[in-house]
């Protein structure tokens, strides 16, 4: 009996040492609350600018320009026609801008617009209606400095730009709106 009592306490006397390093040691270090814009992997702007202005066309011909955009928050989504990730999200936001009306304004930037037949076709095919503009040459592109697609800028009233989202995302999870009212201060 003597020698189980002893390996009992053997046991639980090499045990605490081993729990007692899982307990933070400082009441400083405890979890913190992150940001909408963190969990969702929006970069935030530390040193804010105007956002590249632009004169772009759309599928139909017609010119889009940034400054008609002005007054209202905007998402500006650059994209390409041979990107999987891409073609997922343009659904996904335009499901999100169908909920959200007037909330926020989304265009998009097609990077390979010289291919306008296979943008065009890409757009038809998932039933897009947001505005898709073709970057031909990567001009904007560049101007805006996406080194990957996709890649999503987020764009004040005033024209200037506040983050910018690099990859896909789900853009209709509660993570995402949040992210973009807490971004542009949007109530």
């Amino acid at each position: 009996m003597r020698w189980i009592s002893l390996i009992f306490l053997l046991i639980v006397g090499t045990a605490v040492p081993v729990i007692q390093p899982l307990q933070a040691k400082d009441p400083a270090i405890s979890l913190q609350k992150t940001s909408a814009c963190e969990s969702f992997g929006v970069q935030k702007f530390q040193n804010r600018k105007d956002a590249p202005v632009f004169s772009l066309k759309d599928l139909n011909g017609n010119q889009v320009s940034l400054k008609g955009y002005y007054g209202k928050p905007l998402l500006l989504f650059f994209w390409a026609s041979w990107c999987p990730a891409c073609k997922e999200d343009l659904a996904l936001l335009d499901n999100y801008l169908r909920k959200n009306s007037g909330l926020i304004e989304i265009l998009t930037l097609a990077i390979d617009g010289e291919k306008e037949k296979r943008v065009k076709s890409i757009v038809k095919d998932q039933k897009i209606t947001l505005p898709v503009l073709l970057d031909r040459k990567e001009v904007m592109a560049r101007a805006y400095g996406v080194r990957m697609v996709p890649t999503a800028f987020l764009i004040s009233r005033e024209g200037v730009m506040e983050g910018v989202i690099i990859g896909q995302r789900d853009w209709c999870a509660p993570e995402a709106h949040l992210a973009i009212q807490e971004l542009l201060n949007l109530r």
